[in-house]
């Protein structure tokens, strides 16, 4: 199953607070000998699925085999009422979790759902997950409480400025966009190269450290740490200064933000940033762009040997601004 997750509903025996200490799911790994090395993700969801909280494990907690019951902590998590557990494996056709369902449990709790997103949800379940949640009553003030947006967003941010610092030391760095944030639609063109033009500030000389863009993967026939893409940095003639590449397997099957460390790449005044994720009908990224590119800063490209540049075909994208984003500092970073 892509795109989504395994959502089953519970629900408090009382009107108290409860906190989720635990998670079980009855499944089994499938795919490749060697466990896959990512996360799958585990949240805790308020009725109408606005307010989550995520906690990440490994995938190699699932064996291949028979299935079983593997059980795994989580950070505690504060609960009413009623409230969701969902699993999401973002699943290809070399890796994934085959998760249990118990078809004689009627009427159904459980959905096809991602968490935050509850009008993506899909109740045609015959049964339910075999996804158990462990409660316990606690002390308040020793657990998590679920977010909305605005507040996952925040924290989002907060915990991007710690990495940003840690891996930074005494240089000082911006980032450089011109996307508000909001996606108005996403799409994959074969062949193309997703380009924006970016300006140092006051044209002084920056390194570029990290690039981020909006993007989520698609595909299932593919193995998505073996198959690349490519960010370019290009100078103000749109000659290829350096190419970074990246595995398809820091993208979910889910819309959101990635950050590609980059080579420590010198520039000044105007410059470019190219995203070639080599998509094809049946696999690639589908990446984030905003109606209207009023500046036209952002471009749709294609290799021309040392150059990217728009081709014959580029003005029918014209209208789309591409989310990708340039972070430079005052001196190189290395990770």
């Amino acid at each position: 199953m892509t795109g989504a997750g395994h959502a089953i509903r519970f629900e408090c025996p009382d009107d108290e607070t409860w906190v989720v200490k635990a998670v079980a799911i009855h499944g089994s790994r499938y795919g490749t000998s060697r466990s896959p090395n990512e996360d799958f993700s585990i949240t805790i969801a308020s009725d109408d699925m606005l307010k989550t909280r995520e906690t990440k494990k490994p995938y190699s907690l699932f064996k291949r085999g028979k299935e079983k019951w593997v059980r795994f902590a989580i950070e505690p998590v504060e609960v009413q009422g009623a409230f969701h557990v969902a699993a999401f494996f973002n699943p290809t056709r070399t890796k994934g979790v085959y998760v249990g369902i118990d078809e004689d449990s009627t009427p159904t709790h459980s959905m096809v759902a991602i968490p935050g997103k509850p009008e993506k949800k899909s109740s045609d379940l015959q049964g339910d997950w075999m996804i158990r949640a462990y409660v316990t009553k606690a002390p308040k003030g020793k657990a998590e409480t679920l977010l909305d947006a605005t507040a996952r967003n925040e924290n989002a941010q907060q915990a991007e400025a710690a990495r940003d610092a840690t891996i930074l030391g005494s240089a000082r760095s911006l980032t450089l966009k011109h996307d508000t944030g909001k996606m108005d639609d996403h799409m994959n063109i074969q062949g193309a190269v997703e380009t924006v033009m970016f300006q140092t500030p006051k044209d002084i000389e920056c390194y570029i450290w990290q690039v981020q863009f909006y993007a989520s993967q698609f595909g299932g026939q593919h193995d998505s740490e073996a198959v690349n893409g490519d960010v370019y940095i290009l100078d103000e003639n749109r000659k290829v200064i350096t190419r970074t590449s990246f595995p398809y397997s820091l993208a979910t099957q889910q819309k959101e933000w990635l950050a590609i460390p980059t080579l420590p790449t010198k520039v000044k005044g105007k410059f470019y940033v190219g995203i070639d994720s080599h998509g094809t009908k049946y696999k690639g990224l589908y990446i984030g762009y905003q109606e209207g590119n009023p500046q036209s800063v952002a471009s749709t490209d294609e290799i021309m040997g040392e150059h990217i540049k728009p081709a014959d075909w580029s003005k029918k994208f014209d209208h789309m601004q591409w989310m990708i984003r340039a972070k430079v500092a005052d001196r190189p970073v290395a990770y």
